[in-house]
């Protein structure tokens, strides 16, 4: 029987690490990425899917709204949105089309969207949130959700260490204080919430 499960968790816990564990205790595991490369499924085909989804206009009004309200750069501005719609029409694929008896492990899926809207620097988080939470609930989002996490220490020294594309190091430790209290957040919000702990 199919089965989807999202995994996140703030930048630097080990979701890659725990996501391998995963795979070698079951051999009926797939990762998203491979179902893409499987089903050759492309940018457009997902922009496409996205648009098949409830409320998919009000959603990409929210989508636009995030991103204004950023605190980052055009491009970084660019790919959220991108990254936002794909997000969502691959969840379609895999709900809708996707007809393999597997455990799909969706690496930072729409669960994620929490977390893609951290910035260390100053910006309305709380109206941000409230969209994302819009989009959920448009969506009727349901999935079973694996947090990984890690001590604050741990994450900071693993940022610290092999960086982060948005995030200077001076801004590291507000932005996973901020990235920790959404993962608080995302907690209260879901019932199906699996917590591994990941802290070598």
């Amino acid at each position: 029987m199919k089965k989807i499960i999202e995994v996140t968790g703030v930048a630097g816990v080990g979701k890659s690490f725990v996501i391998d564990r995963l795979m070698l205790q079951n051999s009926n595991i797939i990762l998203d990425s491979d179902v893409i490369k499987r089903y050759k499924l492309s940018d457009l085909y997902l922009f496409y899917l996205f648009f098949k989804t409830k409320r998919s206009f009000s959603n990409f009004l929210n989508i636009l709204k995030i991103s204004l309200f950023l605190n980052m750069g055009v491009f970084d501005r660019l790919n959220f949105i991108r990254n936002s719609i794909k997000k969502i029409g691959k969840d379609y694929f895999l709900e809708h089309i996707f007809n393999e008896n597997k455990i799909v492990l969706v690496d930072e899926g729409i669960s994620h969207l929490y977390q893609n809207i951290i910035s260390p620097n100053r910006q309305n988080d709380r109206y941000l949130t409230r969209l994302v939470d819009k989009i959920i609930s448009n969506l009727n989002f349901s999935r079973d959700i694996i947090v990984v996490d890690a001590p604050f220490e741990v994450v900071y020294e693993r940022l610290k260490q092999r960086g982060h594309k948005r995030v200077l190091l001076k801004d590291l430790k507000p932005f996973i204080k901020k990235s920790k209290e959404q993962i608080f957040r995302l907690k209260r919000r879901f019932p199906k919430i699996t917590e591994i702990e990941n802290g070598v």
